[in-house]
């Protein structure tokens, strides 16, 4: 029997063979699953806990403290992770959050848009006054950089943008006892700034904290404590600016029976049964904790260059430099490491099921030599399994890549639309990046498959 005829048939009679290679099938299905080192991103949905302003919030810190591995500490995909990110406008005017890894010591080593910021951004000292050359010298570069696309029409965002200047966030893993579920889900939550809910039921997160004002008052906490798992902690947002967080020790509080210390501005208190005095328990010790470095990885080359190649192109009409060719270059060489891990690991994959499921056949031909198999009739499919109906619920089925086309497995329907892409459980579909119509997609599409919006 034809191996790759047999994947592509539509099985009219259930003869002895298909079920043979059925169990073949599901025994590679299971092996590949228990050997690959991906979680699946079903139970990769994030929870948060969310700090509010005025409300002391009492959670207990997971893993070793923000910075830790300059010290000679080697860090573990758990612990805080620190991160720099600038809030834009990207070309075609939508909100774009690019996480960017901290800088190097040297310069030269720094990220790109590091490099482009502290070129564009280039002081001189005229009088003993600290003045940005191109302020008044590139007026129209300057306020790409230090706008970021956001426009008087945008109001109150406009005023406040700091544009490409990142902003350093530090990750975290905490257990929150204030409800049920990491009691329940045995795992951690994700500590983040702000967290709100829509009319829909959407969760939007802002993971993470403004490391300014935090590291300092998490270092005093743990210079007269010690270890911050031996104890909860209360946060609290005040809104100052110069002392935008206070750091309490709660379990402390609690224990002396000072709970009052921990007012919040309402004049209401934290719930005593969602403080804990004394180490971690056992089980709580075992809780799965987050990978923050699959998490929150910087932001691709690729996307970057699909989103805000302008600011790139104009900084070199401008300077001279030549940022948008080396940003292309970055993105060619991304694309092809994930061509060689994520196509590499596919066939790879392909090919051990099909060794087993031939195996299988040939076994069952051995076995009844004189048997020919039944005639059957083929339907065409796409690489993923995909029926052609399917693909036609796709408006942006057509724009894609062969790579990106085979990291979409399903979809799911309700009154003939599409409400669900099923994606590949790999690294590219960990995080997915809402579209206007609500379908998700990996950071590397340049469109949305559901319905063809360009997001370059």
């Amino acid at each position: 029997m034809n191996e790759k005829t047999e994947q592509n048939e539509v099985v009219t009679d259930l003869d002895s063979s298909f079920f043979t290679a059925y169990a073949a099938k599901m025994a590679a299905e299971a092996k590949k699953s228990s050997s690959s080192s991906f979680t699946p991103r079903e139970y990769e949905e994030v929870a948060y806990a969310g700090l509010e302003r005025g409300t002391n919030k009492v959670l207990r810190l997971i893993g070793a403290p923000p910075g830790s591995e300059s010290m000679g500490y080697k860090r573990q995909n758990y612990d805080p992770k620190q991160i720099m990110m600038c809030e834009v406008k990207d070309d075609q005017g939508k909100r774009f959050n690019i996480r960017l890894p901290p800088r190097e010591e040297s310069a030269a080593a720094n990220h790109i848009l590091h490099r482009l910021y502290d070129k564009v951004a280039e002081v001189a000292w005229i009088n003993k006054k600290k003045v940005f050359v191109n302020e008044t010298k590139h007026p129209e570069l300057w306020h790409a950089l230090t706008k970021g696309g956001f426009t008087e029409a945008d109001g109150y965002a406009y005023s406040i943008t700091s544009g490409y200047k990142p902003y350093t966030l530090t990750i975290m893993n905490v257990i929150d006892r204030t409800d049920n579920w990491c009691a329940e889900n045995k795992h951690t939550k994700i500590l983040c700034r702000d967290v709100s809910v829509d009319a829909k039921g959407n969760v939007w997160a802002k993971p993470g904290v403004k490391s300014f004002g935090f590291i300092k008052q998490l270092s005093t906490i743990i210079g007269k404590y010690g270890n911050y798992e031996n104890y909860d902690i209360s946060i609290k947002r005040t809104g100052e600016p110069l002392n935008p967080f206070e750091i309490k020790n709660a379990s402390l509080y609690k224990e002396k029976d000072l709970l009052e210390e921990l007012k919040n501005n309402d004049g209401t208190l934290p719930e005593a049964d969602s403080i804990q005095i004394g180490p971690l328990t056992a089980e709580e010790k075992a809780y799965e904790r987050y990978d923050l470095d699959k998490l929150f990885k910087p932001t691709s080359y690729t996307k970057i260059l699909n989103r805000i190649p302008s600011l790139f192109k104009l900084c070199d009409a401008t300077l001279g430099t030549n940022f948008f060719e080396e940003l292309n270059s970055l993105s060619e060489i991304e694309k092809k490491e994930w061509e060689e891990i994520y196509g590499k690991e596919e066939k790879t994959q392909e090919a051990e099921e099909q060794k087993v499921i031939s195996e299988a056949l040939k076994e069952e031909a051995d076995e009844k030599p004189t048997e020919a198999p039944p005639k059957r009739r083929t339907a065409s499919t796409s690489s993923t399994g995909l029926s052609q109906e399917k693909i036609s619920k796709l408006k942006g089925w057509d724009k894609l890549t062969d790579f990106q086309k085979e990291l979409i497995l399903d979809i799911k329907e309700s009154d003939g639309k599409v409400t669900e892409i099923v994606w590949k459980d790999c690294d590219e579909t960990k995080q997915l990046y809402a579209c206007e119509c609500d379908l998700g997609s990996p950071e590397i599409f340049e469109s949305c498959p559901g319905c063809a919006a360009s997001f370059v």
